[in-house]
């Protein structure tokens, strides 16, 4: 395994400024059309200037989130005892030939052999029977491009999202998917490839083409 480059950063406004250069993990969905957040062209203003990132720390599902990171962290380590969980908070992982290609993790495994993996945290609120479903069998399309990019930008082996779905009446549901970076190599690097193409029109001051996205 390549060792990922690091920087770390000190602060957040620190590690949001360095976000500008480059497309970070939860980025990667827009990039490909499969965000149902932002746009490639919202995107591609943001990176080039354009247009000012959106101020969503005041939302209440993000606070949600924040809150429940460091519980749902300990929450996975107290479940498995036999992983070295690390965090890094401001740390920014990339590989040479991709500087541009970057992630922050929520944690990072170590196997007792030696292997790495990503820990990916997620808190979300089901509302709807659609919300479920997107859960139900699999990880929802939008967060799994994000543990590709981050398998892609890190060279780790595993990439494990661990999610509280809250219910709405006060109860949680703990999933958890694992993602194994050979058996998605495929996808890997489609996405890779996309995201190149994202970063060229990013450099060249091009707007991306349109995406059809289909529900």
């Amino acid at each position: 395994m390549t060792e990922p480059k690091r920087i770390r950063y000190n602060t957040r406004q620190e590690w949001l400024d360095g976000r500008l250069n480059g497309i970070g993990a939860s980025e990667a969905a827009a990039c490909v059309g499969l965000s149902p957040w932002q746009t490639a062209s919202e995107l591609w203003e943001i990176k080039t200037g354009r247009k000012k990132p959106k101020d969503i720390s005041d939302s209440p599902a993000v606070k949600r989130g924040v809150r429940m990171e460091p519980v749902l962290r300990e929450l996975f380590r107290a479940m498995h005892p036999d992983l070295v969980v690390e965090y890094h908070e401001y740390d920014v992982l990339f590989q040479d030939e991709r500087p541009w290609m970057f992630a922050t993790l929520d944690g990072e495994i170590l196997l007792q052999n030696g292997e790495r993996g990503i820990l990916e945290i997620k808190t979300a609120e089901i509302t709807s029977k659609a919300r479920a479903a997107e859960w139900d069998g699999g990880i929802p399309k939008y967060y799994h491009a994000q543990l590709l990019h981050q398998l892609n930008a890190t060279k780790y082996a595993f990439a494990v999202l661990f999610a509280g779905l809250l219910d709405g009446d006060g109860g949680m549901q703990i999933k958890s998917y694992e993602l194994d970076a050979e058996d998605c190599a495929e996808d890997r690097a489609w996405l890779a490839s996309e995201e190149a193409n994202m970063w060229k029109h990013i450099q060249n001051g091009t707007l991306p083409p349109q995406r059809l996205v289909l529900g």
